[in-house]
């Protein structure tokens, strides 16, 4: 069975820190966003742990009250009785007992009274103190967190729409070899998928991981100031929950790994047997077929459920040691209580503070999936932008006319694949030759050759006197200009796909150009003109209706130099009539090289070349090359007769 999966790639933490480092470089510029991001996420962290210890003063002060100590000025959570200031304390020396329609503090052998309704209305007035801070917390924390979420957001989206530029542009100077051997969904998933993930690294992942660890050291210093004896009993608890943390990170990392390969050979396999589905119909293979995606789906079923096996054991185990936390506490905390050495306020603040501790680490265990996949999307995207861009010439050098001249021209895609050999020709100013020959005998890769397409290590090409490994690139594209076989269109207005949004280029010099090549009829048989909408690859144009835009295309930079690109394939005789006519006009006064598969189309160009596996093996014009009857005999006879039998 054929390999499906991709590659996954296994960073390990030293490779993923500094993975982080380069990745930061994009969030540079924006440093001062996410700095205050970062400032507002551990204020609202910290605040966020007020209304806990609020509540339990409200209770210890004003709804259970037992013990208080005597204090010689306000405090903040003191009882004011005949100028002397009562605060809650496990370790007081008053107790506070009512009798009949009196409150009396009694400790040291003094006795404070206090009736009921005014004591009543001071516990009121203290609840109502308290519920107020706490609302007023919230509504700080909310305002901080909008802006907080704000901020961390906006420096994801703005850091990742560079990322997203800078890939573009680097894909966009990568020579065409590249794009040769890279899938083109791959170099899509790289700026879409890819930089989307690094989108929640920066904008959740990052503000959450610091949350969430300002959020376990701040509940854990809490614990220990609150009370140290019932800390040390959660000092097991919180470090068995360290090590369960560590354990799931390390399982899941791996069973992610595994999924993620499985999902990609599902992919893959649909992918390609979906669009090769009319193969499997007609030689009856569905069966196998179905087999086939069935051993490949149980694979990824059986990874999905060690990955929720894996799951399902660690949340009920964080659970679990939650409970038992919070039990211990319970049970140690009311023995306190009843021997008087602590305040029911504080066992509440205690159960309250642990169960806030297991979110963020339930969040950072769920996290660490999402840093592996934003790592491996980091890995990808710095391994496209390393490689390194095509360099232009940088001389200042000019194409003076349209003579081509090809000298001892040696070229191959790879070293072990050599297409072109030792190939000789020259096209005066004005001429005009025509290259035939077998599919892949080396005709489109001349034109590739004299567009720069690839670069030719052996040998000379001139055109205009400059070697064109040597001529600025801007220079080479302005004089040398192509229309080929495979029109491509892109979405947008036929006057956009002419222009290519060269704002050089007028919509009046684009009319001039269809008024030259008299394809005006044409332009008006559309819709709205030049302003019908294409779609996506002009599917709603026919072949010939593409082939005439992009003459227009090339006519309207006034090129001295034409390569016509098997530009009349694929289309109707009345269709390729009318390209002619219009090929006639683009080409009149220039350089024209015609590479033909149908040779009707070239018998009365003046000078023809016949390619076969990489070599010149013959030239001249079309009498000649009938009388030699050479392979251009033989090619243009099959072909007569192959219309004759069609006709």
């Amino acid at each position: 069975m054929p390999q499906y999966e991709q590659e996954e790639y296994k960073l390990p933490f030293w490779d993923s820190l500094k993975l982080s480092f380069w990745v930061f470089k994009y969030i540079k510029p924006y440093w001062k966003m996410m700095t205050l991001s970062i400032i507002l996420m551990i204020v609202v962290s910290l605040i966020g742990l007020l209304p806990t210890i609020l509540t339990s003063n409200a209770i210890n002060l004003y709804l259970n009250p037992s013990k208080f100590t005597l204090s010689s000025k306000p405090v903040y959570n003191s009882i004011e009785i005949d100028g002397k200031y009562f605060i809650p304390s496990p370790n007081g020396e008053y107790t506070i007992q009512k009798e009949g329609q009196n409150y009396i503090f009694k400790g040291n052998g003094q006795n404070y009274e206090i009736s009921i309704s005014e004591y009543n209305k001071l516990r009121f007035n203290g609840i109502t103190l308290i519920a107020f801070e706490i609302f007023l917390i919230y509504l700080i924390s909310f305002v901080f967190s909008y802006i907080q979420n704000y901020t961390s957001q906006s420096v994801g989206i703005r850091a990742v729409n560079d990322v997203r530029n800078n890939l573009f542009a680097h894909l966009v100077n990568q020579p065409m070899r590249f794009f040769d051997t890279n899938i083109s969904g791959r170099l899509v998933t790289r700026v879409t998928n890819d930089a989307q993930n690094l989108n929640n690294m920066f904008s959740t992942m990052i503000s959450s991981i610091f949350k969430d660890a300002v959020l376990i050291v701040g509940i854990l210093y809490v614990l220990y100031i609150v009370n140290f004896n019932l800390f040390l009993i959660t000092i097991p608890i919180f470090i068995a929950v360290a090590l369960l943390t560590y354990l799931f990170r390390t399982l899941s990392r791996k069973t992610y790994r595994v999924v993620r390969a499985k999902l990609a050979a599902i992919n893959g396999f649909l992918a390609e047997h979906l669009s090769g589905m009319i193969v499997t119909v007609l030689f009856n293979r569905e069966k196998e077929k179905a087999n086939e995606f069935s051993i490949i789906n149980n694979e990824y079923y059986t990874a999905a459920m060690k990955q929720l096996l894996i799951f399902a054991i660690f949340r009920p185990l964080l659970d679990f040691l939650r409970y038992l936390g919070t039990a211990l506490v319970i049970w140690f905390g009311i023995q306190s209580i009843i021997h008087g050495h602590l305040e029911i306020g504080i066992l509440y603040a205690f159960i309250s503070y642990i169960g806030m501790a297991f979110t963020p680490i339930n969040d950072l265990a769920e996290n660490f999936s999402n840093i592996q996949s934003a790592m491996v999307s980091i890995e990808r995207i710095r391994a496209l932008l390393n490689l390194p861009s095509q360099v232009y010439p940088k001389s200042s050098a000019k194409i003076k006319d349209g003579k081509i001249e090809v000298k001892n021209l040696w070229f191959g895609y790879s070293e072990d694949s050599i297409i072109l050999k030792d190939i000789s020709f020259t096209v005066e100013n004005g001429g005009r030759l025509a290259i035939v020959g077998h599919t892949g005998a080396g005709k489109s890769t001349i034109s590739s050759i004299l567009t720069a397409l690839y670069p030719y290590s052996r040998g000379s090409v001139k055109i205009g006197g400059v070697e064109v490994k040597e001529c600025p690139i801007e220079e080479l594209r302005k004089n040398v200009n192509i229309v080929i076989q495979e029109v491509m269109l892109f979405s947008g207005t036929v006057l956009d796909n002419i222009t290519l949004f060269d704002k050089r280029i007028t919509r009046e010099m684009v009319i001039e150009a269809i008024k030259n090549l008299e394809i005006e009829k044409f332009i008006s048989s559309l819709p709205h003109g030049l302003d019908t909408q294409v779609h996506e690859g002009g599917t709603n144009l026919s072949m010939g209706q593409r082939q005439l835009i992009s003459m227009i295309r090339a006519f309207v930079r006034q090129p001295k130099i034409v390569i016509m690109d098997e530009a009349t394939s694929n289309v109707d005789v009345e269709t390729e009539a009318l390209i002619q006519r219009a090929s006639e006009k683009l080409t009149a006064g220039r350089t024209t090289v015609i590479i033909a598969h149908r040779l009707s189309t070239v018998r009365n160009v003046e000078r023809i070349i016949v390619i076969d596996d990489g070599k010149i093996i013959e030239e001249g014009n079309h009498e000649k090359l009938m009388k030699e009857n050479g392979l251009y005999a033989k090619l243009y006879r099959l072909q007569s007769f192959e219309e004759y039998k069609v006709s």
